[in-house]
């Protein structure tokens, strides 16, 4: 290899290899800087050098025509990369990447769906070296003492005194390696194929680099590569290993990344266990706030005491000083230079947690994963939806966050109001940074309480609503609006005007309803319409929180409620179970939101067709049942009548199987339908004691679950009414027999208990 190259294999997001790397380019003061990265990304190298530019920061790769498939090249400010363009940056330096285009990436990646991906953002990743059985670093590890390769590379390179001279035994190491990989069989066959392509870009750029420059070069590359780059390949092979690769249009842009998207735990192959630990070891290493191990064990130790002392821990100076000496100590006897994670977790068990592990488990994941959002330079340009959410953010005082925050909004306030309006927004176009927790709860229908959590991931979302507008709030509209044409479902049709609307979006809940409108004249699913009435209900009480075309959804609501009105009792007729249990629930939301509706003659209209379903002798039991219930709560039915009709259901020729969908269906909800109506309560005991054993024991599960929506106190005071022996005065003269002498009723309370879910 010409001796101008001068080859450095790294660990993306390695601080030893950050530092180390940093001190080789100082020596070598060299003309050119080549990266392992996608040529994409050298139009936005550049913006690497404003101030505002805060890591941690990913350069998103995105097809075009499809943003969903992207990859992101995160970097740290310890990554080796970062630190590179920041070096170049600074002296003037030409930079150049010379990893595989995304356009290619991106389509190889297509062709790869079916089969395991080596991470979730689709990005290559190097050392530490994959697992290899026989890997010459376990080896290492095990007679150094290290549990893994991992650990080994970690206290050797990254946790090490940073300097040039590291990358010749890098190199020397990920030789053997390979050539170990190779001899077994070598790693899987597409990633196999993958690292022959970029491999094969990567020797080209370089050759290509050393003709157009005749000084020094810098090659940054992912250290599994390094072989690779240094062996000799004809360039007619590598040019015809590239020859008829597919491609497709690529778009990149600067985003914010997080420390938690940083981590191994989230799924990103190139992680690192401990983002907020590396962080703190590259002040060490690179940085200026800390100099030494003793400086760096203090402040350490120091901010793990600020995070206890933020979850309501008593934690003294003097504990902190002494948690840092004695990280110091450990490190000494255990033959390190510096104190490592092992000896900063001891130290602060014994000194600062005083041997309480759950009380370190309460800081764990702020203190090694970190809580940093990186942050874009305002000069940076970003893609429309981006620029627009950030100046979102700064109109509402939102700041993205890694860890999860709940924030309660009072919509009657200027600030409350526009909060949710950016969330509602944001979750029409799939950009999920909040989640509604509950709404239309605490003071009147005014207050909304959502979870917040800011995911890195989200700018592939923010992307590929960009056919939908270049601003959140046209993107908002025109993706509800798309989805409304495209749906004759009337149940998200109700769900996008409730959508629409709570986004402030009026133009597109108006072309929603009338799609709706459309949508529910054609539909004879008579439980879809049902359910679409509770979300209308639900979204005129919204009102009084925000402007509604009332008198539109009204007349909907009216016209809807008519037509479920009057099919209610013919659907109920000769349905399968499972048509009944779905039709069962409808009902159940339907009846709730016509009485908060109010229309008196809609209700008289409904409450007769719930009768009519009661006594039609074919209707379906759950259906039925729910019914007479539902006639019984409204007080539309005196109790007497109840009692008949509820006895009825369950006489011969009633089949058993009938007779418990209908029990079933009547209890749900409540025991005081059955405390207070003693007829109710003596029916069912008679039509339980008359069941033989096997329909009994069929019945079970029905009757179990019935009484499973039943409090505690409801079951133990039925239980006591049952005991007493007064049941059987409900159910008239002569009704009590030997059955229900009190021998028998104590020997049967063991059972009642179990039907009832009572613990004795």
């Amino acid at each position: 290899m010409d001796p101008r190259a001068h080859l450095f294999g790294i660990r993306h997001h390695g601080p030893g290899s950050a530092a180390s790397l940093v001190a080789a380019l100082d020596a070598l003061d060299p003309a050119l800087v080549l990266i392992e990265g996608a040529p994409e990304a050298e139009p936005l190298a550049g913006y690497a050098a404003l101030a505002g530019m805060q890591p941690p920061l990913a350069i998103l790769h995105y097809q075009a025509d499809d943003p969903a498939n992207a990859i992101f090249a995160p970097f740290a400010e310890y990554s080796p990369e970062w630190q590179a363009m920041r070096w170049a940056l600074a002296r003037g330096r030409a930079i150049r990447f010379i990893d595989w285009p995304a356009a290619h990436a991106l389509a190889f990646g297509k062709a790869l769906d079916d089969l395991p991906p080596d991470d979730e953002d689709g990005e290559a990743h190097d050392a530490p070296p994959p697992p290899v059985s026989g890997d010459p670093l376990d080896m290492l590890a095990t007679v150094a003492g290290y549990t893994d390769g991992e650990a080994w590379w970690n206290a050797m390179v990254e946790s090490s005194q940073p300097g040039p001279a590291m990358f010749a035994a890098i190199e020397s190491a990920i030789t053997e390696l390979r050539s170990a990989s190779e001899a077994q069989g070598g790693l899987s066959p597409w990633r196999e194929a993958r690292d022959a392509v970029r491999e094969a870009f990567m020797r080209l750029a370089l050759r290509a680099a050393l003709k157009d420059e005749s000084g020094d070069i810098a090659v940054v590359v992912g250290a599994w590569h390094v072989p690779a780059l240094r062996a000799k390949v004809p360039q007619a092979e590598d040019r015809a290993r590239l020859r008829g690769l597919d491609k497709v249009k690529v778009e990149s842009a600067w985003v914010p990344w997080s420390d938690s998207r940083l981590a191994s735990a989230s799924g990103y192959g190139a992680g690192v266990t401990a983002p907020g630990w590396y962080r703190h070891l590259w002040q060490l290493q690179g940085g200026s706030e800390a100099s030494s191990p003793e400086a760096f064990a203090a402040g350490w130790q120091s901010r793990v005491a600020g995070l206890l002392r933020e979850e309501g821990h008593a934690v003294a100076s003097a504990s902190t000083i002494e948690a840092s000496r004695l990280a110091i100590a450990l490190a000494a006897l255990r033959g390190e230079a510096t104190p490592g994670l092992a000896e900063m977790h001891d130290a602060t068990l014994a000194a600062l947690c005083h041997g309480d592990e759950v009380a370190y488990r309460l800081v764990e994941r702020r203190l090694l994963f970190g809580e940093r959002v990186g942050a874009v330079d305002p000069a940076v340009p970003q893609m429309p939806l981006a620029a627009d959410l950030e100046r979102w953010q700064k109109r509402c005082r939102l700041k993205p966050e890694d860890l999860e925050r709940e924030i309660a909004l009072d919509l009657r306030t200027e600030a409350g109001l526009l909060k949710s309006t950016l969330l509602h927004r944001l979750t029409l176009i799939d950009v999920p940074w909040g989640r509604l927790l509950d709404a239309e709860a605490g003071r009147g229908t005014f207050r909304e309480t959502w979870r917040l959590a800011w995911n890195p991931g989200l700018a592939v979302n923010l992307a590929e609503a960009l056919v939908y507008g270049v601003t959140i709030e046209q993107a908002a509209a025109g993706k509800a609006v798309a989805q409304s044409r495209d749906s004759g479902d009337v149940g998200v049709l109700a769900g996008l005007v409730k959508a629409c609307l709570l986004a402030d979006l009026p133009e597109a809940a108006e072309l929603c309803i009338t799609r709706l409108q459309a949508a529910a004249v054609d539909s004879g699913d008579l439980v879809q319409l049902m359910n679409t009435v509770p979300t209308l209900v639900s979204i005129l009480r919204y009102g009084t929180a925000r402007p509604i075309p009332s008198e539109q959804l009204g007349a909907l609501v009216s016209a809807l409620a008519a037509e479920i009105n009057a099919g209610a009792q013919a659907a109920a007729v000769d349905i399968e179970p499972g048509e009944a249990e779905a039709m069962r629930r409808a009902m159940s939301g339907y009846d709730r939101a016509l009485a908060l509706h109010g229309e008196a003659h809609l209700i008289a209209m409904w409450h007769r067709e719930l009768a009519a379903i009661v006594q039609h002798d074919r209707s379906a039991p759950a259906v039925s049942g729910l019914a007479l219930r539902l006639l019984h709560d409204g007080q539309v039915w005196a109790v007497e009548e109840v009692a008949a009709s509820f006895s009825r259901a369950l006489t011969p020729p009633a089949a058993p199987a009938a007779a418990g969908a209908f029990v079933e269906s009547f209890l749900a909800g409540g025991a005081e339908v059955l405390i207070q109506d003693r007829p109710l309560l003596a029916a069912l005991d008679t039509w339980l004691c008359a069941l033989d054993d096997e329909s009994f024991i069929e019945l079970l599960p029905m009757l179990r679950r019935g009484f499973s929506d039943f409090a505690d106190t409801g079951r133990q005071r039925i239980l006591g009414i049952v005991g007493s022996g007064t049941i059987a005065a409900a159910s008239g003269p002569g009704a009590q027999d030997d059955d229900a002498s009190p021998a028998f009723i104590a020997e049967a309370l063991p059972l009642l208990r179990t039907i009832l879910g009572i613990t004795p």
